[in-house]
């Protein structure tokens, strides 16, 4: 037996003759008549029995027709959801994103939320190898980098440009806008995790630009950290200004360079040879 048949016997209880439930289904009697048979027959037992121009249900009939009302309805409400998740509506979106760009989340996960109220959201922080690889290896949808990875396994979509700044404990007296070179000696601090961090290298690159190498004291993978030792005056460090939105900036000056030729150059990437789920697609379309 299958749906198909289960649909026609719970029409034919529903309308109490083959007649009516034949009509409401859009076919001919006799067809209707014939399935209900063959059921019969699968089952080994009466289903309905005549009672004058009704139909009424025996004991197995009763247990079909609850159970296979229950069972419909489950398997239209699976119908439906598949359909929800596949248009974006339900399910769960997995966003990657260097530490440097987790300000680009809330505005749109806030959007998305009013957008889409059944749609579950699931952060992953991490490097850029580290996002790479779980978007290769399918667990996360998109990843949001500070800047641009050269690889053909990925699609990339440019993000709105962000300013890198100079955050300095506010207790020092460093004049703004900051000259590169007015930074030598000063303590550095690093929050990036691998030393290979294509934005640690951009950095470094910038300050032998000017002769120097930076003076880094400590290196931690958290910006929460790195700006709780920046409040208590152990170093500065440079990073995007969006960055320090969602942190406690007490103790902390945000200065501007005069020099400093940084470009940000954030991105969205996705894998190219992959189905990507059209809740993922939406959020795409926020950044377009």
């Amino acid at each position: 037996m299958d749906l198909r048949q289960l649909n026609y016997f719970i029409t034919i209880v529903e309308e109490g003759q083959i007649t009516k439930a034949a009509k409401k289904l859009h076919m001919a009697q006799p067809p209707l008549s014939q399935q209900l048979k063959m059921m019969e027959e699968e089952l080994n037992c009466k289903l309905l029995d005549r009672n004058g121009r009704t139909l009424d249900m025996t004991g197995p009939g009763k247990v079909l027709y609850e159970k296979g009302k229950t069972l419909l309805s489950n398997f239209e409400d699976t119908i439906t959801e598949i359909k929800e998740v596949g248009e974006g509506l339900k399910g769960v979106l997995s966003i990657g994103a260097d530490q440097t760009c987790l300000s680009y989340l809330p505005e749109k996960i806030t959007i998305m939320r009013e957008r889409y109220p059944d749609l579950c959201f699931k952060i992953i922080e991490g490097d850029t190898l580290f996002l790479t690889k779980s978007l290769l290896s399918k667990e996360i949808d998109l990843a949001i980098l500070q800047q641009p990875i050269e690889d053909e396994n990925f699609f990339s979509l440019g993000l709105d440009v962000d300013e890198f700044v100079l955050a300095t404990p506010s207790q020092w007296n460093l004049k703004s806008p900051i000259r590169m070179e007015d930074l030598k000696n000063i303590p550095f601090l690093s929050f990036y995790r691998h030393h290979n961090c294509s934005t640690l290298r951009i950095i470094i690159d910038e300050f032998k630009s000017h002769g120097f190498e930076p003076n880094i004291i400590c290196e931690c993978i958290d910006i929460a950290m790195v700006s709780s030792l920046i409040g208590e005056g152990i170093g500065v460090t440079i990073l995007p200004k969006t960055s320090l939105d969602k942190f406690s900036t007490d103790g902390i000056k945000i200065i501007k360079f005069a020099n400093c030729n940084i470009k940000p150059k954030s991105t969205i990437i996705w894998p190219k040879e992959r189905y990507l789920a059209k809740s993922a697609l939406n959020f795409l379309e926020l950044f377009r």
